[in-house]
């Protein structure tokens, strides 16, 4: 074998090298963009519900977590006055507020159609309880707008906060979020503190 079929056969082996990095990283880009399909709204760029649900099936004992519920107060007349387009917007803006005042770990998911679900890890009532008044202040003071359309919007929400143990199931802890933002919903435009389980 003679010196130039050393350098190509090194050559090849540089090359098949090369595009098993390249083949890897599509896989990586690929795997990523799948990911993100299955656990974000495409409309908001929240995560997603079945993402909501995968984090909070990863729950381990003794850890304190908050659920909050929003729901967006007659969020259908703005659909029926001005058009999906602008039900569209408002929901992107709300969106935006709920990012804008909420910590960095806070989980922030669209749980379906006008309404919203925030996980907030080792946070109690009380801490809760700041966080949502902040959230429903920046709604109530926010002026969402498409176009030369504006609007004033108001959010009914249910709390419950919880330190996860043996005895308490994740659903027990939703049902008794969504109970609380079921009564929340009676009145409009309030805050309902759920069962706590401490």
């Amino acid at each position: 074998m003679g010196i130039y079929d050393g350098l190509n056969q090194a050559g090849l082996w540089k090359l098949l090298v090369l595009v098993q990095i390249i083949v890897i990283f599509i896989f990586i880009v690929i795997i990523k963009h799948l990911y993100k399909q299955a656990y974000t709204d495409p409309l908001t760029g929240l995560y997603s519900r079945r993402y909501f649900y995968k984090k909070m099936s990863e729950l381990k004992p003794n850890t304190q977590v908050s659920l909050i519920l929003l729901d967006i107060d007659c969020f259908k007349d703005i659909n029926d006055t001005y058009g999906h387009l602008v039900g569209d917007k408002v929901l992107n803006q709300f969106a935006d507020i709920l990012t804008n005042n909420t910590r960095a770990n806070d989980i922030i998911c669209r749980w379906g159609g006008e309404e919203f679900a925030i996980i907030l890890f080792r946070t109690n009532a009380m801490e809760v309880m700041d966080i949502t008044k902040r959230i429903k202040s920046a709604i109530e003071n926010y002026d969402f707008s498409c176009g030369n359309i504006n609007c004033r919007i108001t959010a009914s929400i249910g709390i419950v906060s919880a330190k996860i143990e043996k005895g308490l199931e994740v659903e027990q802890l939703i049902k008794a979020a969504d109970k609380a933002l079921y009564k929340a919903k009676e009145k409009k435009n309030c805050i309902i503190m759920g069962m706590e389980y401490m």
